[in-house]
């Protein structure tokens, strides 16, 4: 089967912007340390970022339900991703111990992740488990059920549970765990996609790329100066603005690039799940021994992004040497 460069890229471009969140994210937790101006560029990347996550669900429901349900694999592949988190829970919880003298409850992390970088983990697993039902679901659902479940994903979870009207109750399937609906709808958009042109829908494509980062940038700037300190309550991944922005953001990206192989964007596909998984203990000593206040996030950010992804590109790329070990990164 044919490797799919054009998800690939937007793989890549998903795991470098993982990374750039959990930088702006020192900066934006530093409100009251830093300058405005550099709060301000922290939450610009902060914000353009938070498409990553939504396309990485994308990503997996294009790769998986548009392909033929195999129970065998599909076993192996959550056995393989929870001795992977594990492994990398335990890591992580040794970590913060020895080197943030944390006390952590070990038996919590059967139900809270180690680190917050990891809920994804939990997500995704929870996503293969429920697979052979999905796949069921999506394979007999009409094109009018199927833009029913859009619209109704996006009103009760990107609109009502943001005002606290489904506050006490979750709507099953549509509201229930909101990541579902960017998997099926990464589905939907391979699935159609030799009907969708691009060249006539890019310049729509952009504005519902750039508009909501636009409203959420301004709103979020106002409510931390008004607050003096950092405001998230804009930024989540199932805010109706994000949800805009990332499907807007993965179908222009989708359709405007090539099946071409890039080498780099290759071999950093084949690294990024890895990366995302050991980035953060870079990104903790980086951070550390870095007077990152003392420098503007405009310029801080992309160095300290670069340093990180070329160090976690190189520690993933040895140790998946190790043909063992591979299988699990």
């Amino acid at each position: 089967m044919n490797r799919n460069r054009r998800l690939d890229l937007l793989r890549v471009i998903s795991m470098v912007m993982v990374i750039i969140i959990h930088i702006a994210n020192y900066y934006c937790r530093a409100y009251s340390n830093i300058s405005k101006v550099s709060y301000l560029g922290a939450l610009i990347f902060n914000t353009i970022s938070r498409i990553s996550v939504p396309i990485f669900f994308m990503i997996s429901g294009a790769t998986l339900l548009n392909k033929e349900y195999d129970k065998i694999k599909n076993k192996h592949r959550i056995i393989k991703k929870v001795i992977t988190l594990i492994v990398i829970s335990i890591i992580y919880y040794l970590w913060d111990t020895y080197f943030f003298n944390k006390n952590i409850n070990i038996i919590k992390l059967l139900y809270i992740p180690e680190r917050k970088l990891l809920w994804f983990m939990y997500a995704i697993i929870g996503i293969y488990i429920s697979l052979p039902f999905t796949k069921c679901m999506v394979d007999n659902m009409t094109k009018e059920e199927e833009k029913l479940f859009i619209l109704l994903w996006i009103v009760f979870n990107g609109i009502l549970k943001h005002i606290g009207i489904t506050d006490y109750y979750r709507i099953p399937i549509v509201d229930g765990t909101y990541y579902l609906g960017y998997f099926i709808i990464g589905y939907l958009i391979i699935k159609y996609s030799k009907l969708i042109n691009e060249r006539k829908n890019n310049f729509l494509l952009l504005i519902l790329s750039l508009l909501p980062f636009i409203i959420i940038i301004t709103l979020t700037y106002y409510f931390s100066l008004n607050n003096n300190k950092h405001f998230t309550g804009l930024l989540s991944y199932s805010n109706i603005l994000i949800i805009i922005a990332s499907i807007s953001s993965f179908i222009f990206i989708y359709f405007n690039s090539n099946d071409k192989e890039n080498k780099i964007i290759t071999h950093l596909s084949h690294l990024s799940f890895g990366i995302y998984l050991i980035h953060g203990i870079i990104l903790n000593v980086i951070m550390k021994y870095i007077p990152y206040n003392n420098i503007t996030s405009f310029v801080g950010i992309p160095i300290l992004l670069i340093i990180i992804l070329a160090t976690s590109s190189l520690i993933v790329a040895l140790i998946k040497k190790n043909k063992f070990i591979s299988d699990y990164l």
